[in-house]
């Protein structure tokens, strides 16, 4: 991740390196540190393909989360894409375009028991089960019902719900390693 701090005011000397104002100061007081040159690279280089993997993640997460919500397995499919959302016209009142998608992280829960999910996760393939989010590679993450957080979420993900980071993987390979997961 990576920020940037721009402002009218001229270079600073502080001790033994150079800022840019005061509040370029404050920033580096808060995280202490910059980009290096070859990452501030990589992330303008990286930049070029965003959008085009932003469509992807999005379109595959629309899609993956239609799929969920048509199986007899799933308790819940939470994703502001659907239109069975309850926040969706929302959701799409703030979109900047139409067809700007509803971003790359559903959430949703199983009809089962703690080794079902287990079970459930240990049978992907495709999706890897680890915590992140905005990678290229799609990822699973189960929180269960002894989450310290549950009280934060709505009734229905107390039983315990998977986060999914939809990757760039092609969307029917996702679908169909969820699909052979929940066989």
């Amino acid at each position: 991740m990576a920020a940037l701090a721009a402002t009218f005011t001229t270079v600073l000397n502080r001790g033994d390196h150079a800022i840019f104002s005061d509040t370029a100061g404050a920033l580096l007081s808060v995280d202490n540190t910059f980009n290096s040159p070859f990452n501030a690279w990589l992330i303008n280089r990286g930049s070029v393909t965003m959008p085009l993997r932003m469509r992807q993640h999005n379109a595959s997460a629309q899609a993956i989360a239609e799929h969920l919500q048509s199986l007899p397995q799933v308790r819940f499919v939470a994703y502001p894409g659907l239109e069975s959302h309850p926040h969706h016209a929302f959701a799409a009142s703030q979109l900047a375009r139409p067809d700007a998608g509803f971003g790359g992280v559903l959430a949703f829960g199983l009809n089962t028991d703690h080794d079902g999910h287990n079970r459930f996760v240990s049978k992907l393939n495709v999706i890897t089960s680890a915590v992140s989010l905005g990678h290229d590679e799609s990822l699973i993450v189960f929180l269960g019902e002894d989450d310290e957080r549950q009280y934060l979420y709505p009734p229905g993900f107390h039983q315990g719900f998977f986060r999914l980071a939809v990757g760039l993987e092609d969307t029917d390979d996702l679908i169909r390693d969820i699909d052979h997961a929940l066989s």
